[in-house]
């Protein structure tokens, strides 16, 4: 890999987008042909006021500040680098097309866009920002793709909620959100094809993920997302396209605070002005060097709803290492383990208390709630 302060980076989070539905979108697939792969990149809070101010500081939400629904502004603005205050001391310029300004701080960007979600066309919005951007001797752009998450919360949430009899059984979710794949794979196609067409494909850098997947129906007590940590909702995936870079399938555990220092090594920053220390790593080892070993992943969160809404403070954590994981139910005071090599969709709890392989899961986690100084 030959790091360069002369990419471009445009950096798409596709919201709510689960994993397991990129091979049916051909775009994507395709990209991913050509790209690196990350299957098992984990994100390090399941909803999105959590997830992506932990994209953006390479942290965990207990370290950056942003650690509940309601601390969405909490970030902390002070001790913290952004990944857009990075670019920008590269000389790049920074752009980014968002939500509202509650989903990334606004540190650090030359302009900081927010659409209207009910009358966005993000297909022509967004080639038109990468269509004015490349005429910039380099630039960062973030941009938030909320079509999938905006088409489930009309289709599927604001429908149950309308009425206490109707709900969906799952496969009916499962029909109406693969329904919604067809924008994404458009907009991916969009995107890819404006960048050629710009003629900046050999020094741009493309990478698309997920902040967190979606619940179809799989656990009782989740309607949506950020209630547990379930694979269906923590296991979400990025595509990285390096110009010249070539492809392959990093089938290891990564995290999404992993981001930020992998782009800031692809354009030769440097990390010298944080007073909160990046706890995210570069995936460049795991790419280069097949024997890397996989990353542990921790991840927190705290519902609005559920059987126990914590919207003020986390209360539910997991850790996960080498196919097996760890919940802790703070409020109920509970606690599951998965085999999840067995049992991937987690439906066997075999959490037994005098186990020794689970108390090593045990300290595991309490030393990611000290480290993070969660109480």
């Amino acid at each position: 890999m030959k790091p360069s302060s002369d990419y471009n980076v445009i950096l798409i989070n596709l919201d709510g987008f689960r994993k397991d539905k990129v091979e049916l979108c051909q775009s994507l697939r395709l990209l991913k042909e050509r790209s690196y792969y990350f299957p098992k990149m984990f994100t390090v809070a399941p909803y999105t006021f959590a997830a992506l101010p932990a994209v953006f500081s390479g942290m965990y939400p207990s370290r950056n500040g942003a650690n509940a629904y309601y601390n969405m502004f909490n970030f902390k603005r002070d001790k913290i680098e952004t990944l857009s205050e990075i670019m920008q001391k590269t000389g790049h310029y920074t752009s980014c097309d968002i939500i509202d300004d509650s989903v990334v701080p606004n540190q650090g960007f030359d302009e900081y866009n927010i659409y209207d979600e009910k009358t966005v066309d993000f297909q022509q919005r967004h080639k038109e920002f990468i269509q004015r951007l490349s005429k910039k001797d380099k630039f960062f752009l973030f941009l938030h793709n909320t079509e999938t998450h905006k088409k489930f919360v009309r289709d599927i949430i604001d429908k149950e909620k309308s009425s206490k009899n109707f709900s969906y059984d799952k496969k009916t979710k499962k029909s109406v959100y693969e329904s919604f794949l067809q924008d994404t794979d458009e907009y991916v196609s969009l995107i890819v094809n404006t960048i050629k067409d710009c003629n900046i494909e050999e020094k741009t850098v493309l990478i698309i993920f997920s902040d967190h997947g979606t619940s179809l129906g799989e656990k009782d007590g989740e309607q949506f997302y950020g209630t547990f940590v379930y694979d269906y909702t923590i296991n979400v995936f990025c595509i990285m396209h390096v110009p010249g870079m070539g492809s392959n399938i990093i089938d290891k555990q990564c995290r999404t605070i992993d981001l930020l220092p992998t782009i800031g090594e692809l354009v030769s920053a440097k990390f010298n002005n944080q007073k909160e220390k990046i706890q995210g790593e570069s995936l460049f080892p795991m790419i280069q060097d097949k024997n890397t070993q996989e990353r542990e992943v921790f991840v927190e969160t705290g519902g609005l709803y559920g059987p126990w809404p914590s919207p003020k403070k986390h209360n539910v954590f997991c850790v996960r290492k080498n196919n097996k994981k760890l919940i802790y139910n703070k409020t109920p005071k509970t606690w599951e383990f998965y085999d999840l090599e067995s049992d991937p969709n987690e439906l066997n709890n075999i959490y037994d208390e005098e186990s020794q392989l689970e108390q090593s899961y045990k300290e595991i986690l309490y030393r990611y709630l000290k480290d993070n100084s969660i109480h």
